[in-house]
């Protein structure tokens, strides 16, 4: 990312997807597994775009199963 050379790669995958993206992080695996916000339960208080987020639990678990299924795939 430094040097600028994964930049255009990352834009056209941007483009491609931003449509797709919930918000950050969304993480995207190569056969079509998707989650955003791993591990995260919330809810929003206010309205979109004017109020915040709100984490009602986080359970960091998620990412040993998330490194699983990507090293099984």
């Amino acid at each position: 990312m430094d040097t600028g050379r994964a930049r255009s790669a990352m834009m056209r995958d941007y483009q491609r997807h931003r449509d797709d993206v919930q918000g950050s992080p969304h993480l995207f695996r190569a056969d079509g597994y998707q989650v955003h916000n791993p591990g995260i339960t919330m809810h929003w208080v206010g309205e979109p775009g004017a109020g915040f987020p709100v984490v009602d639990a986080d359970d960091p678990a998620v990412f040993a199963d998330l490194v699983a299924r990507a090293a099984a795939g």
